[in-house]
């Protein structure tokens, strides 16, 4: 699920991850972004690494408790990623698009051998 990011790094992810088989939903409204969990039961969230971001992560957190949340420099610097059921983000150098996806990747990894 993408969250309220910057209209061109909405497009280049969604377009980045359709190309790798990834189904992607957005909601670029904050205020519906716990009713879009919710209802997409996402495995991951991707969310804008900014002054609203932690009131992104409360929501997300409510509504896709199990979900991977990754909250997205706007110069594409670093993540923040609270992996399902942690409360503190690890910091993650995010110099390319490929740092993206060996995060979700990694996600995928855990839950199959869960």
């Amino acid at each position: 699920l993408l969250g309220d990011l910057a209209p061109m790094h909405r497009l280049g992810m969604r377009r980045m991850l359709a190309e790798r088989g990834v189904e992607v939903r957005e909601e670029s409204r904050m205020a519906e972004l716990g009713r879009a969990a919710a209802e997409v039961e996402p495995d991951a969230i991707v969310l804008p690494l900014d002054e609203r971001a932690f009131d992104g992560v409360a929501r997300a957190r409510a509504a896709a408790p199990e979900a991977k949340l990754i909250l997205w420099a706007r110069d594409e610097s670093e993540m923040h990623v609270y992996d399902a059921g942690r409360s503190i983000p690890r910091r993650v150098s995010a110099g390319t698009a490929g740092a993206l996806l060996s995060e979700l990747e990694t996600g995928d990894r855990r839950r199959e051998g869960d």
